[in-house]
């Protein structure tokens, strides 16, 4: 199929700086799993536009002041993730030839992706300089097809939630392990005259009587 959008990744694609990192890491021994990139969406059919400078920042972005019949450039899109992270990269479905990557996106809230306020198929885009990661410039994005838009967005927003759930689940083990340390032991010790006794499959009774002799006899069932 000559395009699409997916979770998988397109064939004879040219592997990234990081996946030769993580190459080089695995033939070493090393883990590398914090450094890598995971591609987690990738659609072989997008659309960069030149767009004019946003008027103002309360009435956003419109695609209507854009001419998306004529684009600037047209290639895959992949949505990588990197720990809580995220990253789009703009480049070539064949060779895999880079054309640009927007910078670290880190919450739903960044300004690096916005959508526009009169399609469901078209963003603004920051993107980095490739040879100078300090420079942006704002583009725009867009899909022939709706329903990629919409996978697009429900990626990131499917992230987002997965690394709130995630921050919700560290933050009650951080407090049950504070509580736990602040909490004095308990003694789970026999004490004298004590006495415990276990249930075996053979239907016999253990017991020991604080700790110092073992009795062994007949259940009394």
């Amino acid at each position: 199929m000559a395009s699409g959008c997916g979770s998988s990744a397109p064939p004879l694609e040219r592997r990234s700086s990081s996946e030769a990192r993580a190459a080089e890491a695995a033939l070493a021994g090393e883990d590398d799993s914090d450094t890598i990139e995971t591609t987690i969406w990738m659609c072989r059919e997008a659309y960069v536009y030149q767009i004019p400078p946003l008027r103002s920042a309360d009435l956003g972005h419109r695609a209507n002041d854009w001419d998306i019949n004529k684009w600037l450039w047209q290639g895959a899109l992949k949505v990588n993730a990197l720990r809580d992270e995220l990253f789009v990269v703009l480049h070539d479905p064949t060779s895999g030839e880079l054309f640009a990557r927007t910078p670290p996106i880190t919450g739903a809230s960044s300004n690096v992706i916005d959508a526009v306020t009169d399609s469901s198929r078209y963003f603004a885009l920051r993107i980095a300089d490739a040879k100078d990661p300090k420079k942006h410039a704002v583009v725009g994005l867009g899909f022939r097809d709706r329903s990629y838009a919409y996978d697009f967005n429900a990626t990131l927003q499917d992230h987002w939630k997965r690394v709130l759930r995630q921050k919700e689940a560290d933050d009650i083990r951080k407090e049950a392990l504070a509580r736990a340390a602040s909490e004095p032991m308990r003694d789970l010790s026999l004490k004298e005259g004590e006495k415990l006794s276990i249930k075996v499959r053979v239907g016999h009774t253990l017991t020991w009587d604080g700790g110092r002799s073992l009795l062994y006899g007949r259940s009394a069932h």
